[in-house]
């Protein structure tokens, strides 16, 4: 599905983007993932996938992100799970938003940044338990 990219909004809080656009312009949240462009080097591939939200326009029938600094050639994938996790779970997070998922040399790995600096993790699995590992308040 397309996505029109509109920017405007502040860059990493894409949720407080998504959320003040409905809120402005009745327009749904949508929860789910940029898979960003790979990167090669020294032989190796990497590939990110960072947790996104971006709106729906009931009306027009279109999706919207008016997050700024999208990476070119980025696609948009929907994950529903994250949503629903979110409202299973959101008292006890300090975030909601997952960390990135990378994938280097066939392993996942979650990332994630706060005022100490990047936290790096293998990750054991895909879950939502862990990639909202970070996030989680105990």
């Amino acid at each position: 599905f397309p996505v029109t990219i509109i920017g405007g909004g502040e860059e990493n809080y894409c949720l407080t983007n998504a959320k003040n656009m409905a809120d402005q312009a009745g327009y749904g949240v949508i929860s789910g993932w940029l898979s960003l462009p790979s990167k090669y080097t020294s032989g190796s591939a990497q590939k990110q996938f960072t947790q996104h939200w971006w709106n729906y326009d009931r009306n027009q029938k279109r999706y919207l992100d008016f997050s700024p600094s999208i990476d070119e050639g980025a696609v948009y994938i929907q994950d529903i799970d994250v949503a629903e996790y979110i409202i299973a779970h959101g008292n006890r997070l300090r975030s909601h938003v997952a960390s990135s998922v990378v994938m280097k040399n066939d392993s996942f790995y979650i990332i994630d940044y706060d005022d100490i600096g990047y936290k790096y993790q293998p990750a054991r699995d895909l879950s939502n338990e862990m990639i909202f590992l970070f996030q989680s308040m105990g």
